[in-house]
């Protein structure tokens, strides 16, 4: 038996959330360019990061529940978000498509969703999306407009509107594939309109993906697909409680 109908969002994040993963899409913040920020040899594109390396991205989050940390880990074929107070949420590419993993570090435990189970709700992600927080439809749609310096390399500029009438404007580091700025919505918004929604990069750094993702082991893994069965099972009737009949 499965539970209610259980939604992403970006990065939706819980994280891929909220954020996370960002109003209309998933976004980001202003470019600073720190001293103490490490930077690497830029990748040509996503997929070109190494299975043995992760790039670590922090954003600063703004919006109506103020500001907030997301961190973005992500290898070839894994992708992590920690958000501020939501559950971490890890991304992994299968034989047969995405598999998702929360992981609820007070309980330690964690709920599991196969490919087929995200299919099953609707609701498989573009790796793309997931692996930069911008949709990629939304930036082709912006205008690009110059360019500007942050950690270490070069960002395009760019500007317009969301299919809401929103205004927008992105800072997209190519290299790697990731905002190094993004904002949309109305600082003062009227009754009924988006608000303000801003990411900003903090720090930008390579390390070993051995080191950079959240170990699982300690965790005690369900199925999403079993949460409807455990009614006796504290966390799963909570898990459920919580998330059926609307979006995570």
């Amino acid at each position: 038996m499965r539970s209610g109908s259980t939604t992403l969002a970006v990065l939706s994040l819980s994280i891929a959330v909220s954020f996370a993963f960002a109003g209309p899409s998933r976004a980001g913040g202003a470019t600073q360019s720190g001293d103490d920020t490490k930077y690497a040899a830029p990748a040509v594109a996503t997929a070109s990061a190494s299975a043995s390396q992760a790039l670590v991205a922090e954003y600063q989050v703004r919006d109506a529940k103020g500001g907030r940390t997301l961190v973005l880990v992500r290898s070839a074929d894994r992708i992590e978000y920690r958000m501020q107070g939501e559950p971490v949420e890890l991304w992994r590419k299968t034989p047969d498509g995405i598999a998702r993993l929360e992981l609820f570090a007070k309980e330690q435990r964690s709920v599991s969703w196969s490919p087929g189970d995200l299919r099953t709700i609707g609701q498989m992600p573009q790796w793309p999306q997931l692996a930069s927080l911008i949709d990629p439809e939304l930036r082709t749609a912006l205008k690009r407009d110059g360019q500007t310096k942050a950690f270490g390399t070069t960002a395009a500029r760019y500007n317009g509107e969301s299919a809401e009438g929103q205004p927008i404007a992105l800072e997209w580091i190519e290299a790697d594939a990731l905002p190094a700025y993004y904002r949309t919505g109305k600082r003062k918004a009227k009754t009924g309109e988006p608000g303000l929604y801003e990411l900003r990069l903090r720090k930008l750094e390579r390390v070993s993906a051995d080191a950079a993702f959240t170990a699982t082991i300690d965790y005690r893994e369900t199925d999403y697909a079993d949460l409807g069965d455990m009614e006796l099972d504290p966390f799963a009737a909570n898990y459920v409680k919580q998330h059926s009949g609307h979006t995570h």
